[in-house]
C-alpha cells in the first residue's frame, strides 16, 4: 500500500489553511497514476516526492486536472512530512528538484522558510470580459507569465468577489490573483486566487501567487518584509522577504491525517 500524508499548510491549526496530500516514494511514479491519485484526493494539490540521484528530493505537483510548475503550500507540506517521518533530520534543510529549479525549505522554530523564485508582474490592459467576470473593475492589471494579477480598490472588494469562473477558465493563464491593501494594521495586503483552468475554482492559500504578490507590494509599499492574508473561506497567513531575484516565503503547517492507498503505482 501507498501512504499519503495530508497536511494543512499556511496555518497553525487543523482544518484551516490549504490542505495538500504528500506521497513519499522510493523512485519515480507513472504520470497517469499520479494524476489519477490527485483526482482521487480532490485537493488543490497532491505532491509526489522521492530521493533524487543528485541528492535531495524530486518533487512534482498535481491538481485534480493537471501538473503545475510551482506550488508553495504543497512544498511546505512536503518538507513537513519529510521531517515528521524522519526521512530528514529535524535540522536538515529539505532540498527539492522541481520544474521551477531547486527549492529549499528550512525550519525556523514553528515556521518553515521556503526559498522560491520571485515573480515579476508586467502591467497589461485588462483582458476583454475580465471586469464582467469579476463583477468589478480592477485598478491595476498585470501578468507574471503564469497568472493574471488584478488589484482591486479595497479589501471589501476582494473579500466580496463572486466571480464567473467560466470566462476566467478560458483566459490564457493558470489563474487570477485578486489583491488589495489590507485594512488591519498587522497585515500589508490580502488576496484570493481562482484557477478553474487547472481544476481549482478557488485555492485556499497559494504560496506560488505570493512569489509575485510579494515583489509587487514590496515595490508599492517600499519595504522588503511583508505579511499577508489569503482571504478564502479557510484562510491563511503568508510572510514574505524579498532577496533580489528570490523571495523567502514563510508559513506554518499541521499534519492532519494519513491515507492508505490500496492501489500503488504498479497496481
Amino acid at each position: 500500500m501507498t501512504t499519503l500524508h495530508v497536511v494543512d499548510a499556511f496555518t497553525n491549526r487543523p482544518f484551516s489553511g490549504n490542505p495538500a496530500a504528500v506521497c513519499i516514494g522510493t523512485g519515480p511514479a507513472n504520470e497517469t497514476w499520479m494524476q489519477l491519485v490527485a483526482r482521487e484526493m480532490n485537493l488543490s494539490e497532491t505532491t509526489f516526492v522521492h530521493p533524487a540521484a543528485e541528492g535531495g528530493f524530486s518533487l512534482r505537483w498535481f491538481t485534480p486536472a493537471a501538473e503545475v510548475r510551482l506550488c508553495g503550500h504543497a512544498t511546505l507540506a512536503s518538507a513537513l512530512v519529510l521531517w515528521e517521518t524522519g526521512a530528514l533530520g529535524a535540522d536538515e534543510p529539505a532540498r527539492f528538484h522541481t520544474l521551477s529549479g531547486l527549492l529549499t525549505c528550512t525550519r525556523e522554530k514553528d515556521w518553515i522558510a521556503m526559498d522560491f523564485p520571485a515573480g515579476r508582474c508586467v502591467p497589461m490592459a485588462p483582458p476583454p470580459g475580465l471586469a464582467a467576470a469579476l463583477g468589478t473593475a480592477p485598478v491595476f492589471c498585470g501578468q507574471d507569465g503564469t497568472d493574471l494579477l488584478v488589484e482591486l480598490r479595497d479589501e471589501a472588494a476582494v473579500r466580496g468577489l463572486r466571480p464567473d469562473l467560466r470566462p476566467i477558465a478560458a483566459m490564457p493563464f493558470r489563474g487570477v490573483i485578486a489583491t488589495s491593501r489590507a485594512d488591519q494594521d498587522n497585515l500589508d495586503f490580502v488576496s484570493r486566487f481562482f484557477a478553474p483552468a487547472v481544476g481549482v475554482d478557488e485555492d485556499p492559500v497559494t504560496g506560488s501567487a505570493h512569489c509575485t504578490l510579494g515583489p509587487y507590494w514590496a515595490a508599492k509599499l517600499g519595504r522588503n518584509k511583508l505579511t499577508a492574508f489569503q482571504a478564502s473561506a479557510r484562510g491563511g497567513v503568508v510572510k514574505m522577504e524579498m532577496r533580489g531575484e528570490r523571495v523567502i516565503l514563510r508559513g506554518q503547517a499541521v499534519l492532519v491525517s494519513r491515507v492508505e492507498l490500496r492501489h500503488g503505482p504498479g497496481s
